[in-house]
């Protein structure tokens, strides 16, 4: 069953993305920024100019930054999960 379709899946795919691009930004902080230019990143409206692929990884990035422990303890419990489940 592909992973869109089963709940479970789907929050583990979510979860796992938003770990690997906090991890990926953690490396290179300018890895999602693409073009702009530093009077763009100093832009307090500048998240509104990312879109497409970047800008979706720029967000999950931001999220995996800012609410790290609640998405530790979300890995964790989808953990017990699959190993009860």
């Amino acid at each position: 069953m592909s992973a869109i379709f089963n709940f479970s899946s789907l929050v583990v795919v979510l979860l796992l993305f938003v770990c690997t691009t906090a991890y990926l930004r953690a490396l290179r902080l300018t890895i999602f920024d693409g073009s702009l230019t530093a009077e763009d990143l100093a832009d307090p409206q500048s998240h509104r100019r990312r879109t497409g692929v970047r800008g979706f990884c720029w967000r999950a990035s931001r999220v995996g930054e800012r609410a790290s422990p609640y998405v530790a303890v979300s890995l964790a419990a989808m953990a017990v999960h699959i190993m009860v489940a």
